[in-house]
């Protein structure tokens, strides 16, 4: 979690030309160096979750589902079931502790919107599961990251919806 944000940090304030997290909204040409990149970039944060901390982060990325949201909403999943089977889960699962990350697509509104949406969905999800019982403690930090890990890199309709989520990562705290 630390070292997302230290990319986080660097992207937006040193590498603001490259952009080399984010999709790029224009069509124009990037150089070679820029959508090697990207393409790195989108390419790591696209593969399965590594498991490191054993069978309880298996069973947690097995069972707790990605949220879907359409463009520019963040208190209307598309898939709402799939919150109510997590809030199910982690309720019989009390010993698990997660992050709650919320991510927006690239079109549309520029980067500070981005990320006030993507917070704005994380946020959600964490109170809708807390008012669903989930308890507090359990959820280490809800935080919005904007467009900056894309799940897919492309400027189309597919791309953006896939990028349009919010996501739960294991933490093996206390």
């Amino acid at each position: 979690m630390k070292c997302r944000l230290v990319l986080a940090v660097i992207a937006m304030l040193l590498l603001p030309s490259i952009k080399m997290f984010a999709q790029q909204a224009t069509s124009e040409a990037s150089s070679p160096v820029a959508s090697e990149i990207e393409a790195y970039w989108v390419a790591y944060w696209a593969k399965p979750k590594v498991i490191l901390f054993g069978p309880p982060q298996e069973d947690f990325s097995t069972n707790v589902h990605d949220v879907l949201f359409p463009n520019n909403v963040y208190d209307a999943p598309e898939n709402a079931s799939a919150l109510d089977e997590n809030a199910q889960w982690l309720k019989d699962h009390a010993s698990d502790h997660f992050y709650i990350e919320g991510y927006a697509s690239s079109k549309g509104a520029p980067v500070f919107n981005n990320l006030r949406l993507s917070r704005q969905r994380a946020d959600w999800v964490k109170q809708t599961l807390v008012s669903k019982g989930v308890p507090e403690n359990q959820i280490v930090l809800a935080a919005g990251w904007g467009h900056t890990y894309p799940v897919c890199a492309e400027l189309d309709d597919a791309c953006w919806s896939k990028n349009r989520i919010v996501r739960f990562v294991y933490s093996p705290r206390q």
